[in-house]
């Protein structure tokens, strides 16, 4: 439930709640005490403290009142009590003060909640909101913050320079707590009087200098440098409370231990708009963040925490990252625990390239990340300027500094020793194929081997920035037109094949290939050799180069040796219409399915520790409707869902395709220029929306666009919350680290300097 409220530096909360009484108890009459059974009814006057409290437009007094909102409700823990010894309450708030309650009573009428048990004094121990707690684990709430924590929506004021952008948090996560004794012998109501928990942030956004140019802004992150748990599941335990009321509670962590609970991830997105804020000289955005608290013995005294980091991030240019150890702002020391702290940074401005995956845990599962990729990546004009209909605007060294990291490419078989593309001759063998790259069905000149380097080329120019987390994933798929044979007589085979042989000979153009440049030992091609399993990580293969190898067929398949060991990914494209190498009787359709995911070969013998989850459908109106093709993307990332919340094996790779083009209809039944833009401008935007509301944890996978390109009106901000879906949940880690992100800083203060100046 929200409410409104307003931050200041320090803030602290002393609130109580008032109750009414469901059954009647004697009052005054100690000789006639509560029996058991009978329920406990709770209440008292919010108290007058001198404290500055975390909620309300404006101070009173020098303190922020706290108001409550009809239908507010706390959780109450009792382990004395009869029976129920977790039950939730509302808040009733009165109608003359609302900084007071008039009322708690219990939710549901209908059942009964918390009742005298046998013993004498009771203990109670309560949480706000009541909608965090999810249950008890020996004494302790088990409760959550998550690790998005997206405004609710966005308040727009003039502040005489521009527009300030306030994020209007959602104080589900604003967590307060309350505990008191009770002795039933006295009558009366329960007192609990609730204060603040969380630690929270209220961070300051400027925008660029006067005379700059606008920025458009994507994100904003805050997170641990020494990998400190900020987020997800805790259970909070109230004994050091008990043993000393001027305390406050303690915590462990609970539930996913081993993930990226070091940072919390705002969007910086309008869904009013559909789209990421700009801001221009003059503008502001405030957001607020909140976190787990950090104690020195139970309390606030202190210098305050040092190890966070905030991360700014706009759109389509480098992270920008400020250290809060505010030695020059208005504190002195470090981030206070169950305050609110005030943090101001300096003014934005944009450039460099966005090198987003050097901002992640080196730590995560490679299949849990979420990868923008471009479909048919050379079919455009700057990398092939003769072509016909394109996809992309860009080139792909343009597509990878705008923070591409997936890449789809054709690839044709070409026989070097050969005649020509009939092999009616008996030259040539199997050891002179090799790759060339097709585009818009035409061969080109352009080989794989060159098309690796320049990826390569990109991954070096990142570590010469000190960059050094990223990757790229190459994705490799067979073209028929112009694909050579072996260059073998025939007619001495009693006939050819010609779909067969120039399909095994590209199988074995791949191995020729890849063993080529896996050999190069000039660091040209950055090739992954190592093989992929369900618990590699980003660190493993940052740096490299990862091949992906889609064939058509078992035929194909097999082709391969059981014991290659070729540097790549191998699967089928298979269908249920089509030929499956695995099915799970339940996931696999016409458009999308789940098939093995090899390392080394693609030969069906061999056994696999990783699947293949991919949608793929470039005909949109001839395989797939439009509207059936936008249920099938979005159907299947409701099964990564699904998947992710009930395997922990991390052991499947997604991949789907958005792109494509328009077929049939208004337009010729085949590929054409304006079917591809028309396709892009139908579903960028739809796909987009649908992930920006989107709130489960999962990962999207690799995400095939048309034009993958940041300035793109249909498919940029797309671009953006795929990337943002790596900061926007607890992906999986294989361990904790400290210092896990490549970031530098000084000891400068608010407002003085971004720590990458």
């Amino acid at each position: 439930m929200m409410k409104r409220f307003a931050y200041s530096l320090f803030a602290a909360a002393l609130v109580a709640l008032s109750g009414c009484q469901d059954d009647a108890v004697v009052e005054e009459q100690a000789v006639l005490p509560a029996q058991t059974g009978d329920e406990i009814t709770f209440g008292s006057a919010l108290t007058d403290v001198q404290l500055r409290t975390i909620y309300g437009d404006d101070p009173v007094n020098g303190a922020y009142p706290v108001y409550w909102e009809d239908g507010d409700q706390v959780s109450i823990y009792c382990p004395d009590a009869a029976q129920t010894k977790l039950a939730t309450y509302r808040v009733t708030p009165d109608e003359n003060d609302s900084t007071h309650s008039a009322a708690v009573t219990k939710v549901n009428t209908g059942e009964t909640a918390l009742q005298w048990g046998a013993g004498t004094t009771h203990h109670f121990s309560a949480i706000y909101p009541a909608d965090r707690v999810e249950g008890i684990d020996n004494g302790k709430l088990r409760c959550r913050i998550p690790a998005t924590q997206d405004p609710v929506y966005w308040k727009k004021t003039n502040n005489g320079a521009g527009i300030t952008y306030t994020g209007v948090a959602n104080t589900d996560y604003a967590f307060m707590w309350a505990y008191g004794t009770h002795d039933k012998n006295d009558g009366g109501d329960v007192s609990l009087e609730f204060k603040p928990w969380v630690t929270i942030l209220d961070v300051e956004i400027n925008g660029p200098v006067v005379n700059s140019d606008s920025v458009k802004m994507s994100s904003v992150q805050l997170r641990s440098l020494s990998g400190d748990v900020l987020n997800g599941e805790f259970d909070i335990d109230f004994t050091a409370v008990e043993q000393n009321p001027q305390y406050y509670p303690t915590y462990s962590d609970a539930g996913t231990t081993s993930g990226t609970r070091s940072q919390i991830t705002i969007q910086l997105y309008d869904n009013e708009e559909e789209d990421f804020i700009t801001l221009r000289p003059g503008d502001k955005i405030v957001v607020r963040f909140y976190l787990l608290p950090k104690d020195v013995n139970y309390d606030t005294n202190g210098e305050g925490r040092n190890d966070l980091q905030i991360r700014v991030a706009p759109v389509n240019s480098a992270v920008l990252t400020r250290t809060l150890n505010a030695q020059g702002g208005s504190q002195t020391g470090g981030i206070l625990a169950h305050k609110v702290n005030k943090v101001i940074l300096p003014n934005v401005h944009s450039g460099g390239t966005n090198y987003w995956m050097s901002s992640l845990d080196p730590n995560i599962f490679v299949t849990e990340l979420s990868l923008p990729g471009s479909k048919f990546s050379y079919q455009n004009t700057t990398d092939q300027p003769g072509v016909g209909t394109h996809y992309q605007s860009l080139s792909v060294v343009d597509q990878m500094k705008n923070g591409i990291r997936a890449f789809h490419v054709q690839t044709y078989g070409i026989n070097e020793d050969s005649d020509g593309p009939d092999m009616r001759d008996d030259g040539g063998n199997a050891n002179s194929m090799t790759l060339g790259i097709t585009v818009g069905e035409n061969t080109t000149n352009l080989t794989l081997k060159d098309m690796v380097k320049t990826v390569a080329n990109g991954l070096k120019t990142a570590e010469a920035e000190d960059k050094t987390g990223e990757y790229a994933f190459v994705l490799l798929t067979y073209s028929g037109n112009g694909s050579e044979g072996f260059g073998r007589d025939w007619s001495l085979l009693g006939g050819y094949d010609w779909e067969t042989a120039p399909a095994q000979a590209w199988m074995q153009a791949v191995k020729n290939d890849l063993e080529d440049m896996a050999a190069d030992n000039t660091d040209t091609y950055r090739l992954y050799t190592g093989e992929i399993t369900p618990n590699t990580t980003l660190k493993d293969v940052a740096g490299h180069v990862i091949i992906k190898v889609n064939y058509n067929d078992e035929a194909m398949a097999n082709y391969l040796d059981q014991n290659d060991q070729v540097p790549a990914l191998f699967s089928i494209w298979g269908l249920t219409d089509q030929t499956l190498d695995f099915e799970d009787g339940t996931t696999s359709t016409s458009a999308y399915a789940i098939n093995m995911l090899r390392w080394g070969t693609s030969n069906h013998n061999t056994t696999a520790s990783m699947k293949f989850f991919y949608h793929e459908a470039s005909s949109v109106g001839h395989e797939e409707s439009a509207s059936d093709k936008e249920h099938n993307i979005t159907d299947m990332w409701e099964r990564s869902i699904d998947y992710f919340q009930t395997n922990g094996n991390h052991d499947m790779w997604f991949m789907n395709d958005v792109g494509g083009y328009y077929y049939g209809g208004g337009y010729a039944n085949s590929e054409t220029q304006e079917g591809i833009d028309d396709w892009t401008e139908y579903i960028g935007p739809r796909i987009t929306r649908y992930l920006q509301s989107r709130t489960e944890d999962a990962t999207l996978g690799i995400v095939l666009l048309n034009y993958a390109d940041p300035d793109n009106p249909y498919s940029g901000n797309l671009i953006q919350t795929i990337i943002n879906n790596n900061f926007s949940f607890i992906l999986r880690t294989a361990g904790q680290t400290t210092q896990q992100y490549n970031a530098t800083y000084n000891n400068g203060g608010n407002a003085i300097g971004w720590d990458n100046q």
